[in-house]
């Protein structure tokens, strides 16, 4: 296990981060991932509080669509209809953030890569390791000497 200079293990760091993004603390996620970035300038740790500040950027945007949408369940009949809906939703969406942050700690405790699908992506486009690449298909052009010949030969025969 490798540790900093403080004597703590390089995934404790990350440990930490899967646990504050599982309770939504997003500000301290990002301190967290601050103070990874200038103190510590390891990649993969880096990359896994990443990856955990983006999950609990997701958390807290489910959070924040919840206190937007929550004056609504007040109307009578449609305030019913809506927290189903929302409630529905927002449970099915809490459970893979549940999840997600738990396959992280456990990744994490072992020094592997979190690996998560989403947030990982994320934080790869943030990292800089993804570029975006676009290809152009050029077309075959003919020589039109050659396009001159194969006329003079067609009509020949």
């Amino acid at each position: 296990m490798r540790k900093d200079n403080f004597g703590i293990c390089f995934s404790f760091y990350a440990v930490l981060g899967f646990v504050l993004a599982l309770l939504g603390h997003t500000t301290l996620a990002l301190l967290l991932l601050g103070f990874v970035i200038v103190v510590h300038k390891d990649q993969w740790l880096t990359m896994q509080v990443m990856q955990a500040f983006f999950l609990s950027i997701i958390s807290g945007i489910v959070s924040t669509i919840i206190g937007i949408i929550s004056p609504i369940y007040k109307i009578p009949i449609l305030g019913a209809l809506v927290a189903t809906c929302f409630g529905i939703v927002t449970s099915v969406i809490s459970l893979i953030i549940l999840i997600m942050a738990i396959v992280g700690i456990s990744k994490a405790a072992k020094e592997q890569d979190a690996n998560l699908p989403l947030v990982k992506t994320f934080a790869e486009k943030a990292f800089g390791l993804i570029k975006n690449v676009t290809y152009t298909q050029n077309t075959p052009t003919q020589n039109p000497q050659n396009q001159d010949q194969n006329n003079f030969t067609n009509t020949q025969n």
